[in-house]
């Protein structure tokens, strides 16, 4: 069984769980996540970036970007 990482799309917020295998993974130095270039969001389309590992999520924590809610 492949590792599979947690990918969300930057558009919709959805994630989904790709194995590391099929990503290909690029870098921008404006943001701080790693950026998914060939596979999109299947709801709408959008560019995803990877969140973590499969099964890791209490390890991480992503916060909204309105500290208000």
């Amino acid at each position: 069984m492949s590792e599979r990482m947690e990918c969300m799309c930057l558009d919709c917020g959805i994630s989904h769980y790709i194995p590391v295998t099929d990503l290909t993974i690029e870098t921008h130095p404006d943001f701080d996540y790693p950026v998914v270039s060939n596979i999109f969001c299947t709801k709408c389309g959008g560019m995803m970036f990877i969140v973590g590992k499969e099964g890791d999520q209490p390890f991480y924590v992503t916060e909204y970007p309105d500290k208000n809610r």
